[in-house]
């Protein structure tokens, strides 16, 4: 069954729910991250439900201080991600470029253009080291927070 129709929009699921739909391993990856979010930003998860045709259903956005660190796309043994890393960080962007995977070092790369604001990218989180790509474009958006 699929996460939009186990949790319509008049059901909201709580943290625990979410962390057991994507049970596996993907569960530890999401349950770290969230705990890395509070850690290092003192970011807080915000359930919202999207009528989105890409992605409908409930998502988490993670924000602070206006600044958007993505929203998170719970999936079955997995979770995506959505981020869009603006030009202002381009300079950022290119000292820790090297430092990410391959696969998402060159979708960096060939990104396309969100709203003319910036890069969006979506990938999804299986393994640790999708995990660690995303926290460092995290640290690479709350470094440029005063840019």
């Amino acid at each position: 069954m699929e996460w939009k129709d186990i949790f319509p929009s008049g059901n909201q699921p709580t943290m625990d729910e979410i962390a057991e739909y994507i049970g596996g391993e993907a569960k530890q990856l999401w349950q770290s991250l969230l705990e890395h979010m509070d850690a290092a930003y003192k970011v807080k998860p915000k359930l919202t439900y999207s009528v989105c045709s890409g992605k409908p259903g409930w998502n988490i956005k993670l924000q602070k201080s206006g600044v958007s660190f993505g929203t998170l796309y719970p999936e079955e043994g997995s979770f995506s991600v959505f981020i869009v890393i603006s030009y202002k960080l381009e300079p950022l962007m290119e000292s820790v470029v090297s430092r990410l995977s391959p696969e998402i070092s060159e979708m960096y790369k060939k990104a396309g253009d969100y709203m003319k604001t910036g890069k969006w990218m979506m990938f999804q989180i299986t393994d640790s080291a999708g995990l660690e790509d995303y926290k460092l474009l995290a640290e690479v958006k709350m470094l440029g927070k005063n840019i």
